[in-house]
């Protein structure tokens, strides 16, 4: 089956449908991120979730309707892990596995060869748009400050020389492939020799009062000591906040 629907002709039923559902919920959800303190009220996330079912089930194939179920699955329990160690937030994962219930492969205007989940293109072009702000936004701020990079990192470029001159003289060079993943290479390399820096650029000194569920703290910057007496988590919740209070 899996063969079937990687390489065969399967169209998704009901296709404008999900893309433009898809857009609203995408859109929404970018609404109260950026306009509702990044919180996005559960009953939403909820609801975006059953309409991304419920429209499978509304449109459905049955190839198609348990694929889409397995992908949504799996890389909802891997985004489930980077919400445990406080490197994703909760309300992404509910985003992510709506879309993916809507649309488990591209869009056929996309003109893909092979049918592939289309989360993938999701995280690849979000990732290469993250490293250009990366590189772009925090390049300027670092240089106010003094910032003190690990040079050791900087042997990275090394390996990624020697890839480049590889994959350029090869016959499954492509422009743009390559472009992505030198600006995803260079921006991790870049992330690795500023980590420190970086992490006292982002961090925000707050009361415990200010603190919010699925806060998540820099560890990295504290005092350990007061860490362990308190046992204070990466990602705070309710409880973690009113132990912390008392």
């Amino acid at each position: 089956m899996l063969e079937e629907i990687l390489f065969g002709q399967l169209t998704m039923p009901g296709e404008a449908v999900r893309v433009i559902l898809a857009f609203i919920m995408v859109g929404i959800a970018a609404y109260y991120d950026l306009f509702n303190k990044k919180n996005i009220p559960d009953q939403i996330l909820y609801s975006m979730l059953a309409i991304s079912f419920l429209v499978n089930l509304f449109f459905f194939q049955a190839e198609l309707f348990w694929f889409s179920l397995a992908i949504a699955a799996f890389f909802s329990a891997i985004g489930y892990l980077f919400y445990r160690i406080g490197q994703l937030g909760g309300a992404d994962v509910f985003v992510l596995a709506s879309v993916m219930l809507l649309l488990p492969l591209h869009p056929t205007f996309v003109g893909m060869t092979f049918n592939i989940p289309f989360v993938f293109s999701v995280i690849i072009f979000s990732g290469v748009v993250f490293a250009l702000y990366v590189l772009g936004f925090y390049s300027f701020k670092l240089m106010e400050t003094e910032a003190k990079p690990n040079l050791l990192y900087a042997l990275m470029v090394i390996p990624y020389a020697l890839f480049a001159y590889i994959y350029i003289n090869s016959f499954i060079f492509s422009p743009v492939y390559f472009a992505f993943i030198s600006i995803l290479l260079i921006a991790s390399i870049f992330f690795l020799m500023f980590k420190e820096s970086l992490n006292k650029l982002l961090a925000e000194e707050l009361p415990v009062s200010q603190l919010e569920p699925e806060d998540v703290l820099a560890l990295e910057i504290m005092n350990k000591d007061m860490i362990a007496r308190y046992k204070i988590p990466r990602m705070v919740s309710r409880d973690d906040i009113d132990r912390l209070k008392k």
